[in-house]
């Protein structure tokens, strides 16, 4: 009996911690289907822009499944995925330490207070608000050159570099953007 309380309690907490993060991103943590993350990962060119100490981030890197990808791609590179809701961010820190992947990093903050002055190339699934916020925190901090992939939602105002539909059920759009060539049309 108090196995169970504990198990419902602990339940309980897991879904109210995720709760709490949507409520305060505007986001929630959800999975990029295999199709899709395969759709972004064809998208990407075959190297990274010519930066000073190049990282990769993927912001709201929720269960981690892009981030280890990511991290597979660009071995060479440090790929740091950030996430604010604990849950998923304890699921990718354990995974890490089942699945070691060295180039990878996982830190548990709002993204928004990340540092994106070394970032060679953002991955993204967020929902059109948090879209908007972010785009203007990539105009003031990345360099030009460095690319922002973003998975379903487009920039607004933001014309892409690349974009392609992924063959998932939903037919997402996954778009690629340039730093300095992102003009609207």
């Amino acid at each position: 009996m108090t196995f169970n309380i504990g198990l419902l309690i602990t339940a309980l907490l897991a879904i109210a911690s995720i709760f709490w993060s949507t409520l305060r991103t505007g986001s929630s943590p959800v999975p990029t289907p295999a199709s899709v993350r395969q759709a972004m990962l064809s998208l990407m060119p075959g190297h990274l822009p010519e930066l000073k100490e190049p990282v990769v981030f993927e912001l709201g890197s929720g269960w981690g499944g892009m981030a280890f990808a990511l991290a597979r791609r660009f071995p060479e590179q440090p790929v740091i995925g950030i996430e604010i809701s604990i849950l998923p961010w304890l699921f990718s820190r354990l995974r890490l330490l089942v699945q070691p992947q060295p180039n990878l990093h996982f830190y548990r903050k709002d993204f928004m207070h990340a540092d994106l002055t070394h970032a060679a190339l953002v991955v993204c699934y967020l929902l059109p608000g948090p879209m908007e916020k972010l785009a203007r925190k990539l105009l003031m901090e990345m360099a030009p050159g460095g690319l922002v992939l973003s998975n379903t939602f487009a920039i607004r105002g933001w014309r892409p570099l690349d974009q392609i539909t992924a063959p998932d059920l939903y037919r997402s759009e996954v778009y690629l953007y340039e730093i300095g060539n992102h003009q609207p049309d």
